[in-house]
């Protein structure tokens, strides 16, 4: 089965405008990825600030288990972006974060506007289901929103999956990502591959102060 013709650079940024051409952090953001970033709503950093930041903010990694016939992609779409691919299934899975504006103060709204984003993005052709999950933290596990929904790209139709979390306390928007062709997405590899996920240098174990309701 061929790949999906975006399946690897669809697969992570193409609902953020800086970074054309590759889903899921579909942030709302003209940030680069290292770019230092306050967290505190409604100041903008000074220069000084932004060094500080930059020298004493963890670095976000991840820790993944390994998937049958799944391999470590060499040219993933962005630095930030851990990408495994399956050739034969036609499947991508991938892992990545990007920093969140100065101004963000709501976990759960910023993540709705981001799904939204990637979902428009990919040319979304139906939800077919949107709930609450987990993604286990060096700190506890994260609350995130998991959503799946079909989708178009060109004369190839995908299945998407996705678990997306911002957190304004560590000025981060962190994601999972699934995408096959159509009736390829796994539910043993999904559950598989995102409970044996840890993700290190966030700090968040819920929602924060400023998210009234679960992302």
């Amino acid at each position: 089965m061929p790949r999906p013709a975006r399946s690897r650079r669809a697969a992570w940024l193409l609902a953020s405008g800086s970074f054309a051409g590759a889903i899921l952090l579909g942030g709302c953001t003209d940030s680069t990825p290292d770019e230092p970033i306050s967290t505190r709503p409604g100041t903008v950093a000074s220069d000084t600030e932004r060094a500080e930041e930059a020298t004493t903010r963890p670095t976000i990694a991840w820790d993944y288990p390994q998937v049958d016939g799944y391999s470590l992609s060499d040219e993933p779409p962005a630095e930030t972006v851990v990408e495994l691919k399956n050739p034969d299934a036609g499947c991508v899975l991938q892992l990545g974060h990007e920093r969140l504006p100065d101004q963000v103060a709501d976990d759960a709204a910023y993540t709705r506007t981001a799904i939204e984003n990637v979902m428009s993005s990919l040319g979304a052709t139906g939800e077919a289901d949107r709930q609450r999950g987990t993604i286990s933290t060096g700190a506890g596990p994260l609350a995130a929103t998991e959503v799946s929904f079909t989708a178009a790209s060109g004369p190839q139709e995908l299945d998407v999956r996705l678990m997306l979390r911002a957190s304004a306390d560590d000025g981060v928007l962190v994601g999972i990502v699934h995408i096959c062709p159509t009736g390829g997405i796994d539910e043993a590899v999904w559950s598989r591959f995102v409970d044996g996920v840890t993700l290190h240098g966030t700090t968040a174990t819920g929602l924060s102060a400023g998210s009234p309701r679960q992302p």
